[in-house]
């Protein structure tokens, strides 16, 4: 009896694991390591967001690698770091402005937002100081880059496609942001049309 009652449980629990269509758990609907492990990660703790920040930043600086692993200078890396890292509508709207830019033949930035500076030092470096104002779908973040000196710059993030995306960089209560120049910048070119 006891050896029917391991057998049944044993019979439950493997059926439990499958679908309706009597896929085995390994077959792609069953549940999988990486989606076991990241249903118990808090996505909006702020040890989170300061990894996924770390993340993010990682490969700014004097240097990057390849997808093959070889070493490649920042600038000439074919990574785009904007597409990866920010927000949908952040990137629609810089994609908008590139392309107006491109048609007048004008430069859209005339520095780099991820190293907060035309140029980068050798010993470039970011680090989060402060991650506050965290909501279900946004948060910002504090953080002190140093590109030749010390610099203090606020970045804007929003939780979609299930993790954290910047939004903006430099937001701040006057509108005076990334996103604001990108929309002025939409709007006088299609003005000026």
């Amino acid at each position: 009896m006891k050896k029917l009652i391991i057998l049944l449980f044993t019979v439950v629990l493997m059926l439990s694991f499958g679908s309706k269509t009597a896929k085995a758990v390994g077959d792609t609907d069953s549940p999988t390591v990486d989606s076991i492990a990241d249903a118990s990660i808090d996505k909006h703790s702020e040890a989170y967001i300061i990894q996924r920040i770390d993340t993010i930043y990682k490969g700014v600086g004097n240097s990057t690698y390849d997808s093959e692993g070889r070493e490649v200078s920042y600038f000439r890396n074919p990574f785009n770091r904007d597409s990866a890292y920010c927000s949908q509508r952040y990137y629609a709207l810089m994609q908008e402005a590139l392309q107006l830019c491109d048609e007048a033949d004008e430069i859209l930035y005339d520095y780099d937002h991820w190293v907060c500076g035309q140029d980068f030092s050798d010993d470039w470096s970011c680090k989060v100081v402060e991650v506050y104002e965290l909501t279900d779908s946004t948060a910002l973040v504090d953080l002190s880059i140093h590109n030749f000196s010390d610099t203090q710059t606020t970045i804007a993030l929003r939780f979609e496609r299930n993790d954290w995306y910047i939004d903006d960089f430099s937001p701040s209560n006057d509108g005076n942001d990334d996103k604001k120049y990108l929309r002025e910048t939409i709007r006088n070119y299609k003005k000026n049309r």
